[in-house]
C-alpha cells in the first residue's frame, strides 16, 4: 500500500491546528507538515467565534478562569504564553494589531477573518488535505499511520471537542485519542457556555426580556444580563455557570434551580424601602404598575404573583428569584466542551504519556474557560506548547 510520509501530521484545521502548523513552520521550517481537515476549508468554527469578531485573548489570564483536572500543568502553559506574549506573538508574527474593550482583546479589525487569514499565511510551508475525515490512527514502529495512507513520526490531535458539531467539531476523534492514551484518561464531555432550560411557565412568559442581575448556582455567583427565553434562560452570566451545572448533573449531583437577584445594586432593606415608597405613592395602581419604574412591567407582574403582595415579600422574591432548571440546550448550542483528554494523561509538552510522538491541543483537552477569550487563548497557547515540543524533539534527533 502506498504511504505518504511527513514529519508531522496535524488533524484539524481549526484555531489550534492552524496555530500549531504555523508555529512549526516558524520554529523549524525544515519539518514537513500535513494538516488533515474533514471540512472543505479551514477555520469554520474560528470564523464564527464571537459573532465573527474573534475575542482572541484576555488581559486577565489565570487558572481561576478555567476548569481542568491539572491546575499545575495549566498554570505552566498559561505562564509560558500569557496574554502579553500572546498579543506580541499575534502582532510580531501574524501581523495582527490588537484592540481592547476592557480586558477583552480583539484584532483591531474586529473580524475573525483577519485572524484566520493571518494563520493561513503563517502556514505557507504546510500542506493541507481537505474533505478527509480521519477514521483511524495506528502506531507502526516509530510512526503513526493515519487512514492507512498518511504516515508521520509526530501526530497532533487538534480536532476540537463536541460543541458546535456543525462546524466539524463533533468528538469523532475522542475514541482514537482514548485508545492511544489508555483507560481512565478521559473526562466525560458535557456542554459548557450553553443556555439552560426551565419548566417555569412564568419564565417562558418573559421571553425576549433582559435584566441585569446577580445569578447564583450552588455557591457560584455571576453578575450580568440574564436573557429570558421560551425554553429557559441565557446570557453570559448564565452561560458562565452552565459548565458547573452540567458537570454536577453528570456526576449525579442534583441541582434543581438557580437564583437571580434581580436588583443587585440594592440590599434587602433598600429594596423594601423603595417598594414600600412606590406602592404608597401609587396605591391606586396595581402593584406591578406601581413597581414598573423599578422593574420592567412583565417582570414586576411575575414577581408580584410569586409573592404575597407585601413590600417585604416582594423584596424577598426579587432577592431570590428562583428559576427551575431542567437541563441545558446541549452540544449543538454550546460554545465549548467541558471534558476530554485529562491534562494528567499528557506531559508538559502535551504529548500523550502512553504514546510518544502523539500530541493533543485545544478543546480536545480537559480544559474549558469562561467567556471572554479564555478558550481561544488556550487553543493558541496549547498549540504553541505542542509545536515547541515537536521542534525541540526534532533538534535532538
Amino acid at each position: 500500500m502506498r504511504t505518504d510520509t511527513h514529519d508531522v501530521i496535524i488533524i484539524g484545521a481549526g484555531a489550534s491546528g492552524l496555530m500549531c502548523a504555523g508555529a512549526i513552520n516558524r520554529f523549524d521550517p525544515s519539518l514537513n507538515v500535513l494538516v488533515i481537515e474533514k471540512n472543505n476549508k479551514p477555520g469554520k468554527k474560528l470564523l464564527a467565534t464571537g459573532n465573527g469578531r474573534c475575542n482572541f485573548t484576555n488581559l486577565d489570564i489565570r487558572t481561576a478562569h478555567y476548569h481542568t483536572d491539572d491546575e499545575r500543568k495549566l498554570a505552566k502553559i498559561l505562564h509560558t504564553y500569557g496574554s502579553d506574549p500572546m498579543i506580541s506573538f499575534f502582532e510580531e508574527y501574524l501581523g495582527i494589531i490588537s484592540a481592547c474593550k476592557g480586558d477583552l482583546v480583539y484584532p483591531i479589525t474586529y473580524q475573525s477573518r483577519t485572524v484566520c487569514d493571518a494563520l493561513l499565511r503563517a502556514c505557507s510551508k504546510t500542506e493541507f488535505l481537505y474533505d478527509t475525515p480521519v477514521v483511524s490512527v495506528v502506531k507502526e514502529g516509530p510512526h503513526y499511520l493515519v487512514n492507512g495512507v498518511y504516515k508521520a513520526r509526530n501526530i497532533v490531535f487538534a480536532g476540537g471537542g463536541v460543541s458546535f458539531p456543525q462546524s466539524g467539531s463533533d468528538g469523532s476523534l475522542f475514541a482514537v485519542i482514548r485508545d492511544l492514551a489508555g483507560e481512565g484518561s478521559f473526562e466525560s464531555p458535557v456542554p459548557s457556555l450553553v443556555p439552560l432550560k426551565s419548566s417555569d411557565k412564568d419564565i417562558k412568559a418573559l421571553s425576549g426580556l433582559r435584566q441585569e442581575c446577580a445569578v447564583k448556582l450552588d455557591d457560584h455567583v455571576e453578575q450580568g444580563e440574564i436573557q429570558f427565553t421560551d425554553y429557559g434562560v441565557s446570557g453570559i452570566c448564565v452561560m458562565q455557570l452552565s459548565g458547573i451545572y452540567n458537570r454536577k448533573i453528570a456526576s449525579g449531583i442534583k441541582i434543581d434551580h438557580l437564583s437571580a437577584d434581580l436588583i443587585p445594586s440594592m440590599d434587602r432593606k433598600q429594596k423594601i424601602r423603595t417598594i414600600s415608597s412606590l406602592m404608597s405613592n401609587f396605591k391606586d395602581l396595581p402593584a406591578a404598575d406601581a413597581l414598573s419604574g423599578l422593574l420592567k412591567k412583565p417582570i414586576a407582574e411575575c414577581v408580584v404573583k410569586r409573592s404575597d403582595g407585601s413590600p417585604g415579600d416582594i423584596a424577598r422574591v426579587i432577592d431570590d428569584f428562583r428559576i427551575t432548571l431542567t437541563g441545558s440546550l446541549g452540544f449543538d448550542n454550546s460554545q465549548v466542551t467541558s471534558g476530554g483528554l485529562r491534562l494528567k494523561a499528557v506531559n508538559d509538552g502535551l504529548e500523550i504519556k502512553r504514546s510518544p510522538g502523539a500530541y493533543v491541543c485545544g478543546e480536545a483537552l480537559n480544559v474549558d474557560g469562561l467567556c471572554g477569550g479564555y478558550n481561544l487563548h488556550f487553543a493558541w497557547s496549547s498549540a504553541l506548547i505542542a509545536a515547541g515540543a515537536i521542534c525541540e524533539d526534532a533538534e535532538v534527533e
